[in-house]
């Protein structure tokens, strides 16, 4: 018991280098754009099973990231412009991001924290995504902000929507450019979207929204009580293919129950994936329908499968 003490305290005063791994670390699949992320990830995951002193790691290593984190506290319309979230993927059969991150994330931006795997989806989503060490098929998920796929598709800026931009902050700024495309149609929703323009970059606003067409899968079911819910897929084009992807996909939630839609997620698909997305084969009445893209809807996501109707339009400029 004594040795083992011995060696806690000993863990306990090693300052914050002493924990580092290489990065890029090779065996791991990791590119030079994973740095420092990953490498932060794996040292605020050692000091979590140590005593969960996570600040000093991100003081020493991310002190931007907090910068941001108190920015993004200040305003609650970005927010309140997000759901909820599963901190699992059920494609790679793991957790994505340490509870214990999500903790410190969500505590410094003053919103509730993990609830078992429930976690608020803009959170986890934005800053929680860039130190997630889950492998997936598709890469890390931090890979949608720091590549520059979808900066590059839309025309904007290199480093807008990147998680240390020049101006606004990574939340902010995703919020701005998924609401103000999966939003522009509810009056609740941009309501709150018109209060975070000064948590944006000036690419972002200036983005011209009013232009941008794109194509909505729309998934509406009516659950006990009569409360609908319509999951959204919103799917855009890119000007020119980034990356291998070709679309913008941002999706959305309406629920009856709060009067207005909000965020879950948005990210770099290619012409495959938004092909099948669309498939007439998956339209029509009485489709099973499902929370998708570790989306959590309360009374569905949970609740058994539900069946309504799946349609696609095209949602003009």
């Amino acid at each position: 018991m004594m040795r083992k003490l011995a060696a806690l305290t000993a863990l306990l005063l090693l300052p914050s280098f002493a924990f580092s791994f290489d990065c890029p670390e090779k065996s791991s699949g990791e590119r030079t754009e994973d740095c420092p992320w990953a490498g932060v990830a794996r040292l605020l995951n050692e000091r979590a099973a140590v005593d969960g002193g996570l600040e000093k790691i991100f003081s020493a290593d991310a002190p931007g990231l907090l910068r941001q984190l108190d920015a993004d506290r200040a305003n609650a319309a970005v927010l309140k412009l997000w759901g909820k979230s599963v901190n699992y993927d059920e494609l790679a059969k793991g957790e994505i991001v340490n509870p214990a991150i999500l903790a410190f994330l969500s505590a410094r931006l003053g919103v509730a924290g993990p609830r078992g795997k429930i976690i608020h989806a803009g959170v986890d989503h934005t800053y929680g995504y860039l130190f997630s060490l889950l492998p997936t098929s598709f890469g890390y998920k931090r890979a949608r902000w720091v590549r520059p796929d979808i900066e590059t598709g839309l025309g904007l800026p290199r480093g807008s929507l990147g998680p240390s931009p020049s101006e606004g902050t990574l939340l902010g700024n995703v919020t701005c450019l998924a609401g103000g495309i999966a939003l522009k149609d509810d009056k609740a929703a941009m309501a709150l979207l018109k209060k975070t323009g000064a948590y944006c970059s000036g690419a972002v606003k200036k983005f011209s929204f009013a232009a941008v067409g794109h194509e909505r899968v729309s998934e509406e079911v009516v659950l006990p009580g009569g409360r609908k819910v319509v999951l959204r897929t919103d799917l855009v084009p890119f000007r020119k293919e980034a990356g291998g992807n070709s679309h913008l996909l941002v999706y959305s939630v309406y629920d009856s129950s709060l009067k207005r839609a909000y965020l879950v997620t948005a990210f770099p698909v290619n012409s495959s994936f938004a092909a099948a997305a669309v498939s007439p084969s998956g339209l029509g009445a009485d489709k099973p329908v499902l929370t998708r893209y570790n989306a959590y809807v309360e009374g569905l996501t949970d609740a058994g499968e539900f069946k309504g109707t799946r349609t696609a339009a095209w949602m003009k400029k």
